[in-house]
C-alpha cells in the first residue's frame, strides 16, 4: 500500500506534547541568553545562547512538519473550502485576536518599561498600545497584530489556506504525481537530499531581504516548506518506513552537522577554520548547508524514534493533547510576568531560573484546569472545541467576516496612529565600565589605502577623527576597497552600538556606514549605522545609532573580536564607537567618553595566537572569580553587621 491510512498516528500527538514542553523550557532560558528579549536578567551566558541556537534549529520546524501532517489527515474528511476556512479560523485566529487585545498588551508593556521606552502604570500604557505595528524587540511600534509568540498560529492559518487547493489536488487528481515524488524520496539515503536541497535553492533564488524575514530562528518562507514537507512525508508509508529505519543514522548526522554549525557560529573566526583558508563567499553557504542538514536530520530522528517508541494510545493522551494549545497560548505571558519580578531579585541566576520555570508552570496549569478548560466561552477564545451551541454559531461565515473586519480595523488604526509611539527621547548616558566597550582611531589594526584618512579634529576624543571620503556602497562588500578593521576584547553579550560622528554636508546621503562583526567580516552581511542628519544638524558632533534608533549586535564568545566598517554614504567623520549594555535610547549628551586605556602588557600578550587563546581562558576565569569574590564579600559584610548589631545592648 502506497499511501498512509487516515487512522490517527498517536506518535505525532506525543511528539507535539513533548515539543511544547521544549518551547516552554526554551523561553524560560531567554532571560539569560546573549540576545535581547522582552525581559532580561542582568547577567547573560554564552552557553545559554548556544542552547538557544541549538533549539531553534529544529523546534519550530517540528511544529510546522507536524501541522503539515495534520493537514493531510484533516483533508481526508469530506469538507469544502468554506468549512475548512471557518474551522481553521476559529481554531487558530480566534486565539490570536484574543491575545492581540489582552495579554499581548501586557508583554509589550513589560518590554517597554524594561527597555526604558516607557514609564508608568499598565493602565497608562494601554492608549499607547494601538500606535504603530510591533515588528521586533525594541522597535518603534506597539500593536502586536501577530499576538506576540502566537505568530505561529497566524502563519499556520495563512499557510493552511494557501496550501488548501494544492493539497486537495495532490491527494486527488494529482495522486500519481505525489506518489512519484514520494517514492523517489523514499529511496535509501535520498531523504537527506530531497528535503534540505529545496532550502538551498530558496537561498540561491530568493533575495536575503525576503528570505530572512521571520521569527523563531527561521524565515517564514522556510516554515512554508516545512509545512509542505510534513504533508508530503505522511502520504507515503515507504517514506515513513525509511525515516523510521534510518533514525540512528539521522541522529548521528544531526549531531555531526550541528557540531560544525555551532562551532562556526560561536568560535573566533581566526581559529574556526582550523588552519584551512576558505573563500569568504563560501562560508555563508557552508554554514547554511550545515544548518539545513542539521534541522532535517533532527526532524527525521525525532519522527523516527517517535514512530518506533510512541505509536500507542493511553487514556491520558487525549486530555494532554487537548491542553497543548492553551498551554502554548499562556506560557510566554506567564513566564514574562513572573520573570519581570524575579529578574530584579538578588540571588544566584540558577535559582532565579528555577523559580521562574517552576512557578510559571504551576500558574499555567492552574489557569488551564480551573479557568480555560471549564468554561465554553474561554475554551472558544483559546481555540478549543466547545459544547455550547452559541460558540458553534460563532464559527459561521457572517461572524467570521465580522472578526476579519475587526482585526483589519485594529491594524489600520495602529498604522494611522503610528506617530504616537513609546518614549524615544534622549536619555542620560549609562556607561558600564566593566562591560561597555569604547573604540576610536587608536583601535584600528588595518585599513584600506584609499577612501579613508585620519584627520585632525579638536572635538574628537583623541584629537583625530576617522574620515570616509569615497567608496560608498548600497550594501556591505565581502572584499571592500574602502574599510577599517578594529580589534578589541569584550565579554560575550548583547550590545547596542552608538556612533559619535558628524556630516558637514546637509545631505541625507552622506552620513551612514556598514558595520560587520566577527563572522560577518568577509561576507555581504552587516548592520547600517549613522544617519546623524535624521537627528542632528550638519556639522555637529553627536551620537546616533540608526538615527535615534538603537542598533543591537551579539558577541557570541568572550575574547578578541573584530569590527569592520565600510562606508554606506560619504563624506562623514567618526570619533568613537560605543558598545553599550544598557543605553536603550540615544544619549542626551554629544560629549565623547573618556575610558581607561588597556595596559601595554595586555596588548603585547594578545599579539600572538597561542597566548591569545590562553588570554581568553584567563579572562573568563577572572570574570568568574570576580563574581565569586563579590558575592563572598557581600555575605561576610552582612554576617559581620549582624554580629555587631547583636552585640549592641
Amino acid at each position: 500500500m502506497n499511501s498512509a491510512t487516515s487512522d490517527r498516528r498517536y506518535e505525532f500527538d506525543w511528539i507535539r506534547i513533548m515539543a511544547i514542553l521544549v518551547v516552554f523550557f526554551y523561553h524560560s532560558t531567554r532571560f539569560f541568553n546573549l540576545g535581547d528579549w522582552h525581559v532580561k536578567n542582568i547577567n547573560t551566558y554564552a552557553w545559554v545562547e548556544i542552547w538557544n541556537y541549538f533549539a531553534v534549529i529544529w523546534m519550530m520546524p517540528l511544529f510546522f512538519v507536524i501541522s503539515g501532517a495534520g493537514l493531510f489527515f484533516a483533508l481526508q474528511k469530506p469538507m469544502g473550502f468554506k468549512r475548512f476556512y471557518n474551522t481553521k479560523f476559529s481554531r487558530l485566529m480566534i486565539p490570536v485576536l484574543f491575545a492581540v487585545i489582552t495579554h499581548s498588551i501586557f508583554q509589550i508593556y513589560l518590554e517597554r518599561i524594561t527597555h526604558s521606552q516607557f514609564s508608568g502604570s499598565f493602565l497608562a500604557f494601554i492608549p499607547h498600545y494601538f500606535s504603530g505595528l510591533y515588528l521586533e524587540i525594541g522597535g518603534g511600534g506597539n500593536f502586536a497584530f501577530h499576538g506576540m509568540h502566537l505568530w505561529y498560529l497566524l502563519f499556520l492559518f495563512l499557510f493552511s489556506i494557501l496550501c488548501y487547493g494544492p493539497f486537495v489536488w495532490l491527494i486527488g487528481k494529482g495522486r500519481s504525481f505525489l506518489n512519484w515524488i514520494t517514492n523517489i524520496a523514499a529511496l535509501p539515503g535520498l531523504i537527506y537530499l530531497c528535503f534540505p536541497v529545496p532550502m538551498l535553492l530558496m537561498k540561491l533564488l530568493l533575495p536575503h531581504s525576503i528570505l530572512s524575514v521571520g521569527n523563531g530562528g527561521w524565515g517564514f518562507l522556510y516554515y512554508l516548506w516545512f509545512l509542505i514537507a510534513g504533508f508530503i512525508i505522511v502520504t507515503n508509508e515507504k517514506l515513513l518506513a525509511q525515516i523510521k529505519d534510518k533514525r540512528y543514522l539521522s541522529l548521528l548526522l544531526a549531531v555531526i552537522s550541528t557540531f560544525f554549525y555551532l562551532y562556526q557560529a560561536f568560535s573566533d573566526p581566526s581559529f574556526s577554520s582550523g588552519g584551512i583558508v576558505l573563500p569568504a563567499t563560501l562560508l555563508p553557504w557552508l554554514q547554511s548547508g550545515f544548518r539545513y542538514m542539521s534541522a532535517w536530520c533532527w526532524l527525521f530522528a525525532i519522527l523516527g524514534f517517535g514512530m518506533k517508541h510512541l505509536a500507542f494510545d493511553r487514556p491520558v493522551l487525549k486530555p494532554l493533547n487537548e491542553g497543548v494549545l492553551p498551554f502554548y497560548i499562556l506560557h510566554q505571558t506567564v513566564l514574562l510576568g513572573v520573570g519581570y519580578y524575579v529578574m530584579q531579585m538578588e540571588g544566584h541566576d540558577l535559582l532565579k531560573w528555577v523559580i521562574v520555570t517552576g512557578g510559571s508552570f504551576v500558574i499555567i496549569i492552574g489557569l488551564y484546569l480551573f479557568l480555560v478548560r471549564k468554561f465554553d466561552l474561554v475554551r472558544f477564545l483559546f481555540g478549543m472545541k466547545t459544547s455550547h451551541s452559541l460558540c458553534d454559531r460563532v464559527q459561521g461565515w457572517k461572524t467570521v467576516t465580522i472578526f476579519h473586519l475587526f482585526y483589519a480595523g485594529l491594524i489600520v488604526i495602529s498604522i494611522v496612529n503610528a506617530g504616537y509611539n513609546s518614549n524615544r527621547s534622549p536619555m542620560p548616558m549609562v556607561f558600564d565600565a566593566q562591560k561597555d566597550i569604547v573604540l576610536d582611531s587608536r583601535s584600528i589594526v588595518e585599513q584600506s589605502t584609499t577612501g579613508i584618512r585620519l584627520t585632525g579634529e579638536t572635538k574628537a576624543k583623541t584629537g583625530q577623527a576617522i574620515e570616509f571620503l569615497s567608496g560608498a556602497r548600497a550594501k556591505p562588500m565581502s572584499d571592500p576597497k574602502v574599510y577599517i578593521d578594529m580589534r578589541f576584547f569584550a565579554p560575550a553579550g548583547s550590545y547596542m552600538v552608538w556612533l559619535r560622528g558628524k556630516s558637514d554636508v546637509q545631505n541625507e546621503f552622506t552620513d551612514s556606514i556598514w558595520l560587520q562583526t566577527d563572522n560577518q567580516v568577509g561576507t555581504q552581511s552587516g548592520r547600517m549605522l549613522g544617519n546623524w542628519l535624521n537627528v542632528h544638524p550638519a556639522g555637529t558632533w553627536a551620537w546616533a545609532g540608526n538615527g535615534a534608533e538603537p542598533v543591537r549586535i551579539v558577541l557570541k564568545y568572550t575574547g578578541e573580536h573584530t569590527i569592520r566598517i565600510q562606508p554606506r554614504q560619504t563624506p562623514h567623520q567618526i570619533d568613537q564607537i560605543w558598545l553599550s549594555r544598557s543605553q536603550y535610547r540615544i544619549p542626551n549628551s554629544p560629549q565623547p567618553f573618556i575610558k581607561k586605556e588597556d595596559t601595554a602588557i595586555l596588548t603585547y600578550w594578545t599579539n600572538y595566537p597561542v597566548s591569545r587563546m590562553l588570554s581568553y581562558c584567563i579572562l573568563d576565569i577572572s570574570l568568574q572569580v570576580e563574581s565569586i569574590l563579590l558575592e563572598s564579600t557581600q555575605s561576610l559584610r552582612t554576617l559581620f553587621c549582624a554580629q555587631i548589631q547583636g552585640s549592641v545592648p
